[in-house]
């Protein structure tokens, strides 16, 4: 009897163990998760008034991303704008700027998306007219030279040429523009 008792009393010590032991590891985690929170609630560094370019191998710009505020998170693997503007630059001059109210960048700058009353604006060339494009959301991508969206657009290119759609890709390796769906082209004739 008493060799039953000892050995009943020896297996609630290990289980009273075993519980605490659960228990604190349990206490261990909550508090782990909860310091991360705190840590995760503010960002990792923040830029005011901020202008970032990127060179080519010649040194010369490729592009200037600029904004008034700039807020990095890297829990999240992100970094989020204010008032952005990508300024795009051929051959030392810049040719075409989207702007919009705010924006993230993602992919370590390998995304960039402009959110909010979205204007592209080509300058004019030799070969091409001036041109404005209107959209509430724009993904850059850098560094292969392609801007998308899914969202409506509306075009406005000079001298009278309106064009409504859903969706455009425009590609520049490939020199491709595309408008996706719904493609709707208005031109004035001017008469002189």
């Amino acid at each position: 009897m008493e060799n039953k008792l000892s050995s009943i009393l020896v297996i609630l010590l290990i289980a009273l163990i075993a519980l605490t032991s659960y228990w604190l590891k349990l206490e261990v985690i909550k508090e782990l998760y909860s310091e991360k929170s705190l840590l995760a609630s503010g960002p990792d560094f923040y830029l005011d008034e901020f202008s970032a370019q990127q060179t080519t191998e010649n040194g010369d710009i490729k592009f200037i991303l600029a904004g008034k505020k700039m807020s990095n998170y890297d829990y999240l693997n992100k970094t989020y704008l204010i008032n952005p503007k990508f300024t795009k630059y051929e051959r030392g001059n810049p040719y075409s700027w989207i702007t919009g109210s705010n924006g993230e960048i993602t992919n370590l700058g390998d995304k960039i998306i402009v959110r909010k009353n979205v204007v592209l604006m080509r300058l004019a060339t030799s070969k091409k007219k001036a041109m404005k494009l209107f959209t509430d959301s724009l993904n850059i991508l850098p560094n292969t030279n392609v801007i998308f969206t899914r969202s409506p657009v509306k075009i406005i290119q000079e001298p009278n040429i309106e064009i409504n759609g859903v969706g455009m890709k425009y590609d520049k390796k490939e020199n491709t523009f595309k408008l996706l769906s719904n493609v709707k082209v208005h031109y004035e004739k001017i008469i002189k």
